[in-house]
């Protein structure tokens, strides 16, 4: 007695919550058993869905781009920075006397290729005025004889002579000139370092790490920013790690029959376990081109972009992604299990058939155009009309829910455990 009168509340418990959540979308005789579903304009979506964590979508490692010993840290984890505010500092003494020795080298250059430029003016001046010379002829008369001589002021060895001077002091301002230009640059590498000495953040942010004390030793090397839909993730291997959480991104493993109804600029919904209530839009902004195996699991990673980044979210926070792979609004719909779906043609029509019940309960066969397979619904493109009555099939494929689960409480013949109604049916639970 008492286990039948269990059965019964159960029972009645099943079918009151199953007509609690399904009012209008279904009805049934509970002399015939026959569930039916009505044909009902709206929107019917087919989704996929994922789970993964919320990053930054650009991440930055800072770096010293000299080396040397850490003076100072200006920053701590949680700290929010801008562009070009100072992190850190190092001890810039050996920078600076690199510097100062570097000018010093630039002074003397610049002063022996002066020494060298006015040297070749005078060797130019000199070979001038030894081709004037030797261009100019001077005539003489022997008192005695009568005989008059005809001469050059200068000679040709003169000439030449000023010539190999002038040769030789271009050649010492070449030298001179390359000398500076080997200064000026050891000049601009040692500044380059002194400034390097200043480390400072390349992106606005919130510090997320801080990988060093004010004493340790710091390699040379120059800073990163990476966003989160490259090949690079980004590391906290910098001495400051950064992120701007101004934008947001799940990277979501999807498996893979799922990933091959991925494409970039989806659309997506995502929520957040640990902030109820809270959740934001998001599209589809990269997907892994080869997948990853993990105990013999094929997925594949995609990147989801937040279009804002809800108050309250903190980077790291689990996040559930449904990324909607299909959608139709304003379409004539029904449940999945009233609709049996046939094959494509060659132009991509999906054909099938619904079983229409009329007002004397009668039951027609009818040929449907199907649209959008969503997840519990079904786009039905033509062959009904909104209002038609369809018969629901409990061994039609189920979509991933049993929300359309259609049927009456107990149906006519169902007791316990029966496959067509009643309490523990085969498919769909109370009066599945």
């Amino acid at each position: 007695m008492i286990n039948s009168a269990l059965v019964g509340v159960l029972a009645l418990m099943g079918g009151g919550t199953w007509y609690a959540l399904h009012p209008s979308t279904a009805s049934a005789d509970s002399a015939s058993t026959v569930r039916t579903a009505t044909v009902a304009t709206g929107d019917v979506k087919a989704t996929i869905s994922a789970s993964g964590n919320l990053t930054a979508a650009t991440t930055a490692s800072e770096k010293f781009s000299t080396s040397g010993t850490i003076a100072s840290i200006a920053v701590s984890v949680g700290q929010v920075v801008t562009a070009g505010q100072v992190l850190a500092t190092l001890d810039p003494t050996d920078a600076q006397n690199t510097v100062t020795q570097a000018q010093a080298a630039v002074n003397t250059a610049v002063q022996q290729r002066t020494t060298a430029n006015l040297q070749l003016t005078a060797a130019q001046q000199s070979l001038a005025e030894a081709r004037t010379a030797l261009a100019t002829t001077v005539t003489s008369t022997d008192p005695v004889t009568k005989a008059v001589t005809t001469s050059t002021k200068g000679t040709q060895s003169q000439v030449t002579s000023a010539e190999a001077q002038v040769s030789s002091a271009t050649g010492q301002v070449d030298q001179a000139n390359a000398q500076v230009t080997s200064a000026e640059a050891t000049l601009a590498t040692a500044t380059a370092a002194l400034a390097g000495t200043t480390l400072t953040a390349s992106i606005p942010g919130t510090v997320t790490a801080v990988n060093g004390a004010v004493g340790d030793s710091s390699g040379g090397s120059s800073s990163a920013a990476s966003s989160s839909s490259s090949s690079s993730t980004g590391s906290s291997s910098g001495l400051v790690t950064i992120a701007d959480a101004s934008s947001m991104t799940v990277s979501a493993a999807f498996a893979e029959a799922d990933a091959a109804k991925l494409s970039v600029g989806q659309v997506a919904d995502v929520t957040f376990p640990a902030v109820s209530g809270v959740t934001a839009t998001a599209k589809v902004t990269a997907i892994a081109p080869t997948g990853t195996t993990t105990n013999s699991v094929v997925t594949y990673p995609a990147t989801i972009t937040l279009d804002s980044v809800p108050a309250g979210v903190r980077l790291g926070q689990t996040a559930d992604v449904s990324v909607t792979t299909a959608s139709a609004s304003g379409v004539l719909y029904l449940p999945s299990q009233a609709v049996t779906v046939g094959a494509a043609d060659g132009s991509g029509t999906t054909s099938g058939t619904v079983t229409l019940v009329g007002s004397d309960g009668s039951q027609t066969l009818t040929q449907v155009v199907v649209g959008v397979q969503g997840d519990s619904t079904t786009q039905i493109v033509s062959g009904v009309k909104a209002g038609d009555k369809a018969l629901i099939s409990l061994d039609t494929a189920i979509g991933t829910t049993t929300t359309t689960t259609l049927g009456g409480f107990g149906g006519g013949g169902g007791g316990f455990g029966n496959r067509t109604g009643g309490f523990g049916a085969a498919r769909g639970g109370a009066a599945g």
